[in-house]
């Protein structure tokens, strides 16, 4: 990734619309560093402390490697290279922005919103703005370039409308991490963190609020490069303790946490009261996004059983990256062509944002959604199958899409079935090293002080997008959701 050709897609960009983007002011966001790791967090404080069990030491030693890459500073300054090369290449008139959490604030992006408005660009809702807005790096940077664009130009419609003209200001996205790619690949709001509730919580502006049930961010461009900086496809360590920070997600992990949102899809559609066949186009996507994750975490337990070490190269890193990389946007775009065909909220990104910062501090977003999986399939195990006559069941779909290209050995006898599914995802996320829920927890929680934190995330969704817009837009969803956070921590 050192290349300094790295983002010729967005350097592409750029030089095909040069005219117009250098008469036009420019918001540059890019991430940056994040604090420095102390020794006391490293977990070297106290060296007389560690086991002395060799094979211990030895993975204690990986974890430490694979902590330093996390957060090693080379991807940030391989971002800060090429933004300070495309300023000199293209001589745009840009005023630089950064961000170093895991996630933008609201008081980081009204201090954006009020730069970028200093430097030049127009606010404007409907395609009435004016300015250029350019994400570079981490999915923060997306969330944060995301969330400024939205407030700023508000280009988002209903996607019922079929008008998606690319009008106003513009946003141009070009993630150099996995992550960033998830999130710029996302037409959903931007992710928030409120620090006062402790909660994630979406950035709703009113124009997104107007088009709630079927949205489209119009006047995007996201420049996919090849030469993404790609974790790990899988590493054999145990969560760290508590003096310790977790490491990043691998692939495995992004595998598991897309086939979480991707099953709850697949749930919601099942729910849904409408009569109609699902559209042929949407059934294949979600089909093909099953396939690929379940390839990658099939590859990770591979290399897992085999040689039990960080695997960062290789004919499996290779394929698994393939994988990933294709059915990331597939994965977005079965979101939002269901947005309209289903009502309430996705159990586990709910979860996630009622629960992290404040239980599971340390956590990284992908690992939590990945540790939900096997106590969602234990959830939709225990329900009841659909009655509606002629109707497929979607979720079944994809779990036939899932054993067909992984090797059972037989364990079925061919009836594949929800039961198989928990099954299967309560073996490959504990061969992929991915953790328990109950691992990543700060302290002791209690379930009910948990059922207390979804009730208040439930009340302030609601506040913000109206009464029957929360949790419970769907009587059943909230019932959903204390049912797979037991059985989660339970595991």
């Amino acid at each position: 990734m050192a290349s300094a050709t790295a983002l010729q897609p967005l350097r592409n960009y750029i030089r095909q619309n040069i005219g117009h983007l250098r008469a036009t002011p420019c918001l540059l966001i890019s991430s940056s560093p994040p604090p420095s790791i102390s020794t006391a967090v490293a977990g070297t404080k106290n060296p007389d402390g560690l086991s002395k069990d060799e094979k211990q030491q030895q993975q204690h030693k990986q974890q430490l490697k694979f902590q330093q890459q996390q957060n090693d500073p080379k991807t940030h300054a391989f971002v800060q290279r090429n933004i300070q090369s495309i300023q000199l290449e293209f001589n745009l008139r840009t005023v630089p922005c950064t961000i170093s959490s895991a996630f933008p604030t609201t008081g980081s992006v009204n201090e954006a919103v009020s730069l970028a408005k200093r430097f030049g660009l127009k606010e404007g809702q409907f395609g009435s703005g004016d300015g250029l807005i350019i994400g570079i790096g981490s999915g923060a940077a997306m969330d944060l370039a995301k969330a400024v664009a939205d407030s700023l130009f508000g280009n988002i419609s209903s996607c019922k409308d079929g008008n998606n003209q690319q009008e106003g200001g513009s946003l141009v996205l070009a993630p150099s991490t996995l992550g960033g790619f998830m999130a710029a690949s996302s037409n959903t709001p931007s992710l928030l963190l409120d620090t006062k509730e402790e909660m994630i919580l979406p950035h709703l502006t009113s124009s997104w609020t107007a088009a709630l049930g079927g949205y489209c961010r119009q006047g995007t461009v996201v420049t996919m490069d090849q030469q993404l900086s790609l974790p790990p496809l899988y590493y054999p360590l145990q969560p760290p303790k508590r003096s310790e920070s977790l490491p990043g997600p691998s692939m495995a992990h992004y595998a598991a946490a897309m086939l979480s949102i991707l099953i709850d899809v697949a749930r919601a559609l099942d729910e849904s009261n409408t009569q109609q066949p699902i559209d042929a186009v949407l059934l294949e996507d979600m089909k093909a996004v099953a396939s690929a994750s379940a390839s990658v975490l099939k590859l990770a337990a591979k290399e897992a059983n085999e040689s039990n070490i960080i695997v960062q190269e290789g004919d499996s890193y290779a394929t698994a990256q393939q994988h990933l990389l294709s059915a990331i946007p597939r994965l977005s775009a079965v979101v939002d062509q269901s947005s309209h065909l289903t009502h309430g909220s996705s159990v586990p990104q709910s979860l996630a944002n009622a629960m992290l910062p404040q239980y599971f501090p340390s956590c990284h977003l992908v690992t939590y959604l990945a540790c939900i999986l096997p106590g969602l399939c234990e959830s939709l195990a225990t329900q009841p199958a659909s009655n509606v006559e002629g109707k497929v069941s979607v979720v079944e779909e994809l779990t036939k899409s899932i054993f067909s290209c992984i090797d059972d050995g037989g364990k079925t006898d061919g009836k594949v079935q929800v039961a198989s599914l928990l099954s299967w995802a309560s073996q490959i996320t504990e061969e992929t090293a991915i953790p328990t829920m109950a691992s990543l927890a700060f302290g002791t929680p209690d379930i009910n002080t948990l059922t207390g934190s979804l009730d208040s995330y439930d009340a302030l969704v609601g506040s913000m997008t109206g009464a029957n817009a929360g949790i419970r837009a769907s009587s059943d969803d909230f019932a959903l959701m204390e049912d797979v956070l037991h059985r989660s921590l339970n595991r």
